[in-house]
């Protein structure tokens, strides 16, 4: 399964270009140009914070969401006239690591789901 991101200033810049020049195209798909498969994304995150990898495989469970940021399909757009707009993007682990250092600073913020807790207790294969 593949997932495709675009950090939120990329996401400002693409609708500040939108209101500058107004194209002839209304409807226009945003997100960086390449995809990683949810073992990269996770890798990545946890190279952002400076862990070593831990990966649990789980047994299968009806809800995905529950043990998994994500829902069970693809997430991957072509962004080929996003890109005639921007041409650059910011690239996903210093997305991440930008990320991570505001969720350092902002942590009583975010409504933090534990599914590592969620994991262990319903679908570790021990």
């Amino acid at each position: 399964m593949k997932l495709q991101f675009f950090h939120v200033e990329d996401l400002c810049k693409t609708i500040d270009i939108i209101l500058k020049i107004h194209p002839q195209n209304h409807i226009i798909n945003v997100g960086n140009e390449d995809a990683v498969d949810i073992k990269t994304y996770v890798a990545l995150c946890y190279q952002v914070v400076g862990e070593p990898l831990v990966i649990k495989s789980v047994d299968h469970h009806d809800n995905q969401r529950d043990y998994f940021s994500f829902y069970d399909y693809e997430y991957f757009l072509d962004v080929s006239k996003q890109k005639q707009l921007l041409k650059e993007t910011k690239d996903l682990k210093e997305g991440l690591r930008e990320s991570f250092e505001w969720y350092l600073q902002h942590q009583e913020e975010v409504n933090r789901k534990d599914y590592i807790q969620f994991i262990d207790k319903h679908l570790s294969n021990k």
